[in-house]
């Protein structure tokens, strides 16, 4: 079924990092690779992690400026940065990342 312009509430409105999210992809950190079309993260920590970080570069951040980011365990957390590139080095393996843009 097509997208349909009646059932959507926000169409035609501005669009910021705060807004709600219209698309959105699954991320596979890579330490050389810019994401496809920066966004903000919506990270997923299983329950089984114990202890759980991403490495994220921001929109603004150069290469050798990482942020490493502390996550709950058993948790979803979206990330309040616009993101360039997650990196695997340094990002806790088993993660479930996604883009939301």
């Amino acid at each position: 079924m097509p997208y349909d312009a009646a059932k959507d509430p926000w169409h035609r409105r501005a669009l910021s990092p705060a807004a709600l999210g219209r698309a959105g992809a699954l991320v596979t950190p890579n330490d050389a690779t810019d994401l496809s079309r920066y966004g903000r993260l919506r990270v997923f920590v299983p329950a089984t992690l114990a202890n759980a970080e991403v490495r994220i570069l921001p929109v603004d951040a150069a290469d050798d400026a990482p942020l490493t980011l502390p996550l709950p365990a058993g948790q979803v957390s979206v990330l309040e940065f616009l993101v360039r590139r997650v990196l695997a080095t340094g990002t806790t393996a088993g993660l479930v990342i996604h883009r939301v843009d």
